[in-house]
């Protein structure tokens, strides 16, 4: 929590240091699909999830030619993906976790946007970081430990804490998560202050997402669209 209150603080900062300048708002929504990637050789990802984002846009202008943009925002972003891991010892045995998260997200990067075409298109990139804040852990949850069959488990939409997992327990799914996201597009002016934007985004995860006793990371990564108006 201390955490998200100190972002809050610095993006008003930020806005506070860029009020001289021009500003530019939106909303967005961004459809997509997600998935978690351990380093553990014993832990797999199976598979993609859908992924969801939306929220407000905020861009301030640091040139004279509105080609230059510190970029920002306030997100809420549906996230997660597939995990299978298999026991070190035991054949049979296994654990399965499909992991339903929800983030608030603060995105700080640097925006550069093309001179606008004879159609009104302008064409834009974007690199910058993403803080994630955990709102939301749950999962879908299966085991078995290869023996004893009291020990098969299948359970739906539980919160992921201490839960049994090869090859090693997952106690949490931790609090923040850092990525850089690459993003691409362009823009289409419909009025004087007004555009539709429509790109391509990657974001690559830094930090581990799971609490656990394993040092190896699982990281996630999402792609998908990035649908927005600006004014």
């Amino acid at each position: 929590m201390k955490r998200v209150l100190f972002f809050c603080l610095l993006l008003s900062t930020t806005s506070a240091a860029f009020a001289q300048n021009a500003v530019r708002f939106g909303f967005t929504t961004s459809p997509g699909i997600t998935w978690m990637t351990p380093d553990n050789k014993n832990v797999a990802s199976d598979g993609v999830r859908f992924g969801f984002s939306y929220g407000a846009i905020v861009d301030f202008v640091i040139d004279n030619n509105d080609r230059y943009f510190i970029t920002s925002g306030l997100n809420i972003a549906l996230d997660g993906g597939k995990l299978i891991g298999t026991s070190l010892e035991r054949i049979q045995a296994q654990s399965t976790l499909v992991a339903k998260l929800q983030y608030l997200e603060i995105p700080v990067g640097l925006k550069l946007r093309s001179n606008e075409t004879a159609s009104n298109l302008t064409f834009y990139g974007v690199l910058g970081l993403v803080n994630g804040f955990r709102i939301r852990s749950r999962g879908d949850y299966t085991y078995f430990d290869g023996i004893n069959p009291e020990s098969k488990r299948d359970e739906t939409n539980i919160g992921i804490t201490d839960l049994r997992f090869f090859p090693a327990d997952i106690k949490r799914i931790n609090l923040w998560q850092l990525s850089m996201q690459f993003e691409g597009g362009a823009e289409y002016r419909v009025g004087d202050n007004t555009s539709i934007v429509g790109g391509l985004y990657f974001k690559n995860g830094f930090t581990n997402m799971i609490k656990n006793d394993d040092s190896e990371r699982t990281v996630g990564r999402q792609i998908g669209l990035r649908v927005a108006v600006m004014f």
